[in-house]
């Protein structure tokens, strides 16, 4: 059986990260996904946001995370914003996967990334 989860997919976002510092000077694009895993059991009953978690506040801490600072590999980038959701929802499991869209690589592949999974504290 599948955990009861929160989930963003296909979050998309500009920003300069890349390993050479001609990639963090452009601008590239990035697709983030995001699931959080906890029991929703409650939420489901009582219609309260306050009993789940609020997929708008996950945005918005990714986001901030994805763009207040500059980072040369995705794994620092993704553990970035790992820490900030980690932070604030805790008590979930978390997977993040991040995409780097049209990626500087051989063979032109339409993105490259990572996936890290933080469990609950």
């Amino acid at each position: 059986m599948r955990p009861d989860s929160v989930f963003v997919r296909g979050l998309e976002f500009e920003a300069n990260h890349g390993y050479t510092a001609a990639e963090r000077r452009a601008t590239r694009r990035f697709r983030l996904s995001i699931e959080l895993r906890r029991p929703l059991a409650k939420a489901s009953l009582t219609d309260r946001l306050s009993d789940t978690i609020d997929y708008r506040r996950v945005c918005e801490l990714a986001l901030e995370a994805a763009t207040e600072s500059t980072y040369k590999l995705l794994e620092a980038l993704a553990g970035a914003i790992a820490s900030a959701l980690h932070s604030e929802f805790g008590e979930a499991d978390l997977t993040i996967e991040l995409e780097k869209l049209a990626p500087p690589c051989p063979g032109v592949p339409a993105s490259c990334g990572v996936v890290i999974t933080v469990p609950a504290s």
